[in-house]
């Protein structure tokens, strides 16, 4: 097989013997297929740079492309046939290109989970094999040791200037460009929250909003080193400034700009004396999330040259509003991305249904538009400890590489496009785990959330509200289980998802990966059942002694499974969380 599966591939009588075996790293197997006498390397001019054509005759296999980039995708495709096929390849000619020419993932690593770089490097070989040619590390909080504010990651550790050296040739030898994405504006609770910051946040002191003060003079000091502390370790031309979700636009210091000047002009400001700074400074092209402007289209004419909005919509409601939003985009001239996402945050395993929507979406939509990039967006939040493991991403990212790739036909509303689908699956089921069935079974646990009583935005009814105390009855205005809350639900979303994880546990899979999996199924069962208490206020000495033991059991195995793959820091947030219902729990003792 091929996936992303190509735009173009034609099955022709005959196989060929293959003298090299697919190794592990994508890079030994490109070594060996360029010094090899079974393959000939032609170069057409003719072609774009990601363009290629690997025709596979009895005699000989053929590779036509213009670049070294179209070779190293031609030289995937290969490997995915070397690696499902073996030795012996069916004759086949592949003609192929990309939809997008940015096709980007996203890694948040600031919000708890902070992932070591060889952790980092796992996913960038999957990425490449997925022909994904952008990555991003999201950037809000405390993760990488600044050279120029070194106070705020003393005591722990973290991504130094080297590693991320080290990451950067990982992907550029990949084809990969490693762009810096550094929020500046809204998401900055954590600098904001530091003594010396304070007086820069947008606020009357009480609470904190996260966004900057744009206007006071000190926040470009600040925003200035955190750059110039992170930009010269990065060569691609681009960075994500974020500056999405500034909730203090408007209010406090900013309320009067706003009113008087308008409040896109005052983020708009912000955005071009920013790209003027990092421009000169740095060299830099801006990309920045688009949610602030969209709903100001006359604002669009004042977008720097040469910067990229990135359009994100996550959740049903959004989706319907991407087409009108990249319309605009489209209509005014602006570089734009459309942005979807893996949609694990608040969650513990995904929703795989809307996802699935999510994704195709924005692909259709991008295509239609003119996006010059599709950048799949993998988010944690603080608020619930970031403890969905990496294993629920799977899917969804191989899914999110096929319509970055390759869009197909053109959306009619009845097109599911199944063999996409299906072709993911497959894709994670092959070349993860090894072997047939878990990737459906993964994608049937993301789907619990149907049985919960209520939809919520951006997460799950279970995903959400396990972070707050017992009295809390709902996750903000979303719902209150008082009303919605009958034991039924919950009862059977216990039963759904253990009788999942009985399926998944019978199967060969690595006991790293499994125990991933049971972890975020037993999150799920805890949540469950505390939502029945919320509800009932009450819950039976029994249980309560049980769900103490899961818990504690719990607390171990987080412990464990996180340091396999992740700094420390970061790692006690879910465990207070967890700690907090255990305590609440020990009064029904």
């Amino acid at each position: 097989m091929i996936y992303p599966q190509p735009k173009q591939q034609i099955s022709k009588n005959g196989s060929f013997t293959f003298s090299i075996t697919p190794a592990d790293d994508i890079l030994k197997f490109c070594t060996r297929c360029k010094t090899s006498d079974d393959i000939s390397f032609v170069t057409d001019r003719g072609l774009a740079p990601e363009e290629y054509i690997l025709d596979i005759g009895e005699n000989c296999i053929t590779l036509t492309s213009a670049t070294e980039q179209g070779t190293f995708r031609a030289l995937t495709s290969l490997w995915q046939l070397v690696k499902s096929e073996g030795a012996v390849l069916s004759c086949t000619t592949v003609h192929d290109k990309p939809q997008f020419e940015r096709r980007g993932y996203m890694l948040d690593i600031s919000r708890c989970r902070m992932p070591k770089p060889d952790t980092i490097k796992k996913l960038i070989d999957m990425l490449a094999i997925l022909k994904y040619n952008e990555f991003q590390l999201y950037i809000e909080s405390f993760v990488f040791k600044y050279d120029l504010i070194p106070e705020v990651t003393d005591g722990f550790d973290c991504l130094t200037p080297d590693d991320i050296h080290d990451i950067e040739k990982y992907c550029n030898d990949r084809f990969i460009d490693l762009v810096p994405n550094q929020n500046c504006f809204g998401h900055m609770h954590k600098w904001l929250d530091r003594e010396e910051y304070k007086h820069l946040a947008v606020g009357d002191g009480t609470e904190n909003l996260g966004t900057i003060n744009p206007l006071h003079p000190e926040s470009a000091e600040l925003v200035d080193k955190i750059f110039a502390s992170l930009l010269p370790h990065f060569k691609s031309d681009y960075v994500n400034v974020g500056m999405d979700e500034a909730t203090g636009l408007g209010k406090f210091q900013l309320e009067e700009p706003c009113r008087t000047q308008g409040t896109d002009n005052v983020f708009m400001d912000y955005l071009n004396d920013l790209n003027d700074r990092i421009g000169s400074r740095h060299g830099k092209k801006l990309q920045f999330w688009a949610d602030m402007i969209v709903n100001y289209p006359d604002s669009f004419k004042r977008i720097p040259e040469g910067a990229v909005a990135l359009e994100w919509d996550y959740d049903l409601i959004q989706c319907q509003q991407m087409a009108e939003h990249c319309l605009a985009l489209h209509d005014k001239g602006i570089d734009f991305y459309v942005c979807p996402s893996v949609n694990t945050h608040f969650t513990f395993t995904g929703r795989w249904d809307l996802t699935l929507f999510n994704l195709r979406t924005a692909g259709e939509v991008g295509k239609k538009y003119g996006a010059k990039g599709y950048l799949v967006t993998d988010w944690g939040l603080g608020g619930e400890g970031h403890p969905a493991f990496g294993v629920w991403s799977y899917v969804p990212m191989a899914l999110g590489a096929q319509y970055a790739w390759n869009v197909g036909g053109e959306q009619t509303g009845e097109a599911l496009k199944p063999h996409f689908i299906r072709g993911a699956k497959e894709f994670v089921d092959s070349f993860i785990f090894g072997t047939h069935g878990v990737a459906e079974l993964l994608c049937r646990m993301g789907n619990y959330y149907l049985l919960e009583p209520e939809r919520i935005h951006l997460g799950t009814m279970c995903g959400s509200v396990l972070q707050f105390p017992l009295s809390v009855r709902g996750y903000y205005y979303f719902y209150d289980l008082k009303e919605c809350g009958d034991d039924f639900f919950f009862d059977n979303v216990i039963r759904y998802v253990e009788d999942v994880l009985s399926d998944i546990t019978k199967l060969p899979i690595d006991s790293q990966h499994k125990r991933e999996i049971a972890l975020n199924t037993k999150m799920v069962v805890l949540s469950a059942e505390l939502c029945k208490v919320r509800k009932n206020e009450t819950m039976d000495k029994s249980k309560a002694q049980q769900m103490i033991e899961l818990i504690d059991w719990m607390s171990k195995e987080y412990t464990e499974l996180w340091l396999m793959r992740n700094y420390d820091e970061g790692k006690q947030c879910f465990l207070n969380i967890l700690s907090g219902r255990r305590e609440e729990l020990l009064s029904f003792l």
